[in-house]
């Protein structure tokens, strides 16, 4: 026969672990709650990252239009020049072509260098793209989920508390009993 004693210690061991159990889920919770929220900061710096590399490279790719429109109005001016100051002079033959191409040439490695720049910058904007994606999927892949107490875990830890305090009730009990026989 359980004994008044015995069943207030249980009541109150039980009372206790449960309470435990739930301050141990709500810090499990706002665990959980601080890792997603800080994959959700991860996820929105890298856009941010991403839509300023984009405003980069389109700002490269106007840079290069505007070179290549540049320097085909000089070459075009140079083109011109030159075959006024041939039809002036008079000359003709091997050398003035030569110089007519070579105002060409000299165009075309124009165009050519701010091409190879532009591909230059737009390969690196590029790789720096990816690396911010990869980079955030590493770190997202890292952050695991916490491991969280299973509810039979809680409750077999509360089941236990109860026999605990129940034990102990019954001991102070026995020992309460014993001392009123001693005396």
């Amino acid at each position: 026969m359980c004994e008044p004693v015995s069943i207030g210690m249980a009541i109150v061991a039980v009372a206790g672990a449960a309470m435990s159990a739930k301050g141990q889920a709500k810090a499990e919770g706002a665990q959980e709650d601080a890792r997603r929220s800080n994959q959700h900061e991860q996820i929105t710096a890298m856009h941010r990252q991403d839509a300023d590399l984009k405003l980069e490279a389109q700002d490269k790719n106007d840079e290069a239009r505007s070179q290549l429109t540049e320097t085909n109005l000089t070459a075009l001016r140079n083109r011109g020049t030159i075959r006024a100051a041939i039809s002036e002079s008079g000359m003709e033959g091997n050398t003035m072509d030569r110089v007519q191409r070579d105002v060409e040439n000299e165009a075309s490695r124009e165009k050519m260098a701010i091409l190879d720049n532009y591909d230059r910058d737009y390969a690196t904007i590029f790789q720096n793209r990816v690396s911010n994606v990869e980079n955030t999927k590493a770190s997202l892949r890292g952050s695991k989920q916490a491991i969280g107490t299973s509810k039979i875990a809680q409750a077999l830890n509360v089941t236990s508390a109860g026999f605990q305090g129940a034990s102990a009730g019954m001991s102070m009990d026995n020992q309460m009993k014993a001392n009123k026989t001693t005396k």
